[in-house]
């Protein structure tokens, strides 16, 4: 997640708006979300064949191949589900209070709702003095890898993008030695009001699995840019100095990978 930054990195606005992000998410728990159906629905698909303008039109069945569908076969995410991730974060600032920060992200399942979502708990963890543990609940599809309630603070990507969310245009080597099959999309941009004139740029890429929709790999740029008169000065999106990149590769997973075959 964007979210993901280690202890250290403070800016005056920031509390204020991180404040006001916490009362928006509460005020959201108060609606009542629209829920998909419980349990997976099967259909029998006929299509109407007809040889000519005087005939009548005759059912006839056709393969789901031939349609373009894709048909659960048993799990695509495993009930015992694991993952963990490398994690490398920087900061090139003067309120930087580490330039340089490693960590692990990992992955499991917590239970299984109404047969079918996995509630699936992800943290980061940093090592040494770093930052602090952060952690999120995801509720994730276990027959098509499509999560429940994508967060809306995601403004590049999502960790689960579901099944085949794109054609392999890459490959990307595990630590394990096993290289996967995936589906990279970027350059990716966006923007984020932050008030008080400062606005956040993002830049990054990411790429999915591309049989589980995954996060395999996936990198951000984010930078600082200010509109406004300070000290009697007026700017323009100016540009000071200050950004931070952050890297997150997969480490291992039980999940059915789309694995290269030599």
């Amino acid at each position: 997640m964007l979210t993901d930054n280690p202890r250290g990195w403070f800016r005056p606005w920031g509390e204020r708006f991180g404040l006001f992000l916490a009362l928006v998410l509460v005020l959201a728990g108060c609606s009542q979300r629209p829920s998909p159906p419980s349990r997976n629905l099967f259909y029998e698909v006929k299509t109407l064949s007809v040889t000519s303008p005087a005939d009548d039109p005759v059912p006839a069945t056709v393969s789901n191949r031939e349609l373009n569908l894709d048909v659960a076969n048993g799990d695509l995410i495993p009930q015992d589900f694991q993952a963990s991730w490398e994690v490398d974060w920087e900061c090139t600032s003067e309120n930087c209070q580490a330039e340089l920060c490693t960590g692990t992200g990992v992955a499991s399942v917590r239970g299984v709702v109404e047969d079918r979502w996995l509630e699936v708990d992800r943290r980061i963890e940093w090592d040494g003095d770093c930052g602090q543990r952060t952690s999120w609940l995801s509720q994730i599809d276990r027959y098509t890898g499509q999560e429940r309630y994508p967060s809306k603070e995601d403004v590049l990507f999502n960790f689960w993008a579901g099944a085949h969310p794109g054609p392999a245009n890459d490959r990307v080597h595990l630590s394990d030695g096993r290289t996967v099959n995936v589906w990279c999309s970027g350059p990716r941009q966006a923007e984020v009001e932050e008030g008080e004139g400062w606005t956040t740029l993002y830049d990054g890429e990411v790429c999915y699995d591309t049989q589980t929709g995954i996060l395999i790999y996936m990198n951000y740029m984010k930078r600082w840019v200010f509109t406004g008169v300070f000290q009697g000065q007026e700017y323009t999106r100016a540009y000071f100095g200050d950004s931070e990149t952050y890297e997150q590769r997969l480490k291992a997973t039980n999940a059915k990978l789309d694995f290269v075959q030599w």
